[in-house]
């Protein structure tokens, strides 16, 4: 069986957790059909509630990890049927990795940008301003200000009404906060909130007034910016 170290406290846990259990898949310790550890006792491993545990486990089913059976509960998923996409939160500083997520986000989320000017309902721009707001009230990205961010970025794939495109940008705006934490520790000037903030009403303006143009442009200056404030090289798209 696996070998676990126990976690520091830390908003990231689930994430890290998640992280730590991938790597005993990736590294042959946990082979396709064993059976995680109960709830119960990686909680006591990582020196952690169940609840973020439960957590952990939720984030690796969503990625196509693992399954869950009733009465054998939680297994690992053989790696010919791991259909689902994702991005590894481990391996996301490393080669060109957050170089390649960004040029991925400019092709899906320049587009979704375009198609949300053209489609967005009532609702949809309701969103889009609940986000805005929850992301003001401080100077810099706090855990919030970060689910604020993904917020936005959830509300503008739902605006598109294409079900597919939605559900690929919502699982992409969860990862987000990384590059938003990494960029944190390489910025550095103070306005980083502001800054993102600024653009994210610029994105929200043109597709407010329903400008295809202007929201595909402005979401192209967003994550160009974005790229270049973590200085990832340019691969976006124009």
């Amino acid at each position: 069986m696996a070998e676990f170290r126990q976690m520091r406290r830390s908003s990231l846990l689930p994430d890290r957790i998640a992280s730590e259990i991938m790597a005993k898949i990736t590294d042959g310790e946990l082979k396709p059909g064993d059976t995680l550890p109960t709830e119960h006792s990686l909680a006591e491993t990582f020196g952690v509630s169940r609840n973020v545990v439960r957590e952990a486990i939720a984030r690796l089913r969503s990625d196509g990890i693992i399954e869950s059976r009733q009465g054998r509960g939680a297994m690992v998923k053989p790696m010919s049927e791991r259909q689902t996409f994702r991005v590894d939160l481990q391996a996301l500083g490393k080669s060109d990795n957050y170089a390649d997520l960004f040029e991925l986000r400019g092709l899906l989320e320049i587009e979704a940008a375009g198609l949300a000017a053209e489609r967005r309902n009532a609702t949809d721009l309701e969103e889009l301003h609940a986000a805005i707001v929850a992301m003001n009230g401080q100077k810099g990205f706090d855990e919030k200000r970060l689910e604020a961010d993904a917020r936005f970025h959830r509300a503008l794939g739902k605006a598109t009404g294409n079900t597919y495109l939605s559900a690929v940008i919502d699982y992409i705006s969860s990862r987000l906060k990384e590059t938003t934490r990494a960029t944190s520790d390489v910025y550095e000037r103070d306005d980083l909130l502001d800054v993102t903030i600024s653009e994210h009403r610029r994105i929200l303006n043109a597709v407010e007034d329903g400008n295809k143009s202007a929201a595909r442009d402005a979401m192209a200056a967003h994550i160009q910016g974005a790229a270049e404030r973590l200085q990832v090289p340019d691969k976006v798209p124009g």
